[in-house]
């Protein structure tokens, strides 16, 4: 992971959604057929170092067979590459035939992550990480609370959150009986929520949204302090909001600069931390990676131990309600061809210059 201080993150969700139609945001990309010159393109913008994501529902599509025929693009791409990549084992999708709700969920999750990194030795692949689960706690949130997308509960976000807890621990148990010693990442939401309105119970309410961020992260940490090495923070505009819902933009009154929530978080938590997701739709793409360059710069001023910032989703992608192309990140698509957006990539170059900050 130390390669590079700017990641380029491929976006890889696969859960099914509302309707229960999979999403499959690798294949809706084309990264999936496309691999060799998305990390072809990746390495040419000076980036070493990629998230990618394991389709965990077409590799095991049959109970305990693992086919990774639908992953070998993307690892072979990469080394070709010469980039080392962070892989992602269950980004909130997982087969038909599992039940994440069900007691054998951890095991299973943890056998896959066995035959997973079995597979990457065998092709000779950089490994630079694993995040086991992505953004537990959104999707406690939106899968076990508001029953938005699978496993489509309603108020048993806690009672997911426990079972995916217990699926990391699980994974990192595995790893490392199985000799691995790479990074494991935990991707959560980093978010702040302001008061316009309301009296101390809610002021209590929003204190109890903020702490639920971090929960899944101190369950793990508590039954196993060795389970996390890099404490992963996924950050976006929209990642503070007032109790009425009204995003808060940097600069408006309630916004919290995000060198002190990175300050906050690292005083918590006492773990090195990545942004391990950043970026913004266009036409805001090139002033967000700006602004984020001076709130790491004055981080990694006030101490925060910052390993990197992945830029995520680094390519265009499809929404995953609507299927709508949503341009962002510094690798574009126009009419079925890749293009670099030229302003993007200079404010790449000087993110990756706070490097010498880190690994001086």
């Amino acid at each position: 992971m130390a390669d590079g201080f700017v990641w380029g993150g491929f976006e890889g969700a696969s859960h099914r959604r509302f309707d229960g139609q999979r999403v499959d945001s690798i294949h809706a990309s084309g990264h999936d057929r496309w691999a060799m010159l998305d990390h072809a393109i990746l390495r040419s913008l000076g980036i070493r170092c990629a998230r990618e994501s394991f389709r965990w529902h077409l590799i095991e599509i049959r109970p305990g067979e693992y086919d990774f025929s639908s992953a070998l693009q993307q690892v072979r791409a990469a080394r070709a590459a010469g980039v080392k990549v962070v892989w992602g084992l269950c980004h909130w999708g997982v087969p038909d035939h599992i039940d994440v709700m069900a007691p054998c969920f951890p095991r299973k999750l943890a056998d896959f992550a066995r035959a997973a990194l079995r597979m990457l030795r065998e092709e000779v692949s950089d490994i630079g990480g694993w995040v086991p689960i992505n953004e537990m706690a959104f999707w406690s949130w939106a899968g076990g609370h508001k029953g938005g997308f699978s496993p489509y509960l309603s108020d048993r976000g806690d009672d997911l959150k426990n079972q995916l807890v217990h699926g990391h621990l699980a994974v990192a148990k595995a790893l490392r009986e199985e000799g691995n010693f790479h990074p494991i990442i935990v991707c959560e939401p980093l978010i702040w929520i302001h008061p316009e309105e309301g009296g101390e119970e809610e002021a209590y309410l929003i204190r109890l949204k903020m702490e639920g961020a971090f929960a899944a992260v101190e369950a793990i940490l508590l039954a196993d302090p060795t389970a996390i090495d890099v404490l992963g923070l996924n950050y976006y505009r929209h990642n503070q909001w007032t109790v009425p819902g009204r995003q808060i933009n940097p600069g408006e009154p309630g916004h919290r600069p995000l060198r002190y929530l990175l300050h906050d978080a690292a005083k918590r938590l006492a773990l090195p931390i990545a942004i391990t997701e950043t970026g913004a739709e266009e036409p805001f793409g090139t002033d967000w990676l700006e602004h984020i360059t001076e709130e790491v710069a004055a981080a990694l001023a006030m101490g925060v131990d910052l390993r990197g910032i992945c830029i995520y989703p680094i390519m265009d992608y499809h929404g995953w309600d609507n299927g709508r192309n949503c341009p962002c990140g510094p690798i574009g698509h126009r009419n079925g061809q890749r293009y670099v957006r030229a302003a993007q990539h200079q404010a790449v170059l000087k993110l990756d210059a706070l490097r010498c900050r880190v690994f001086a």
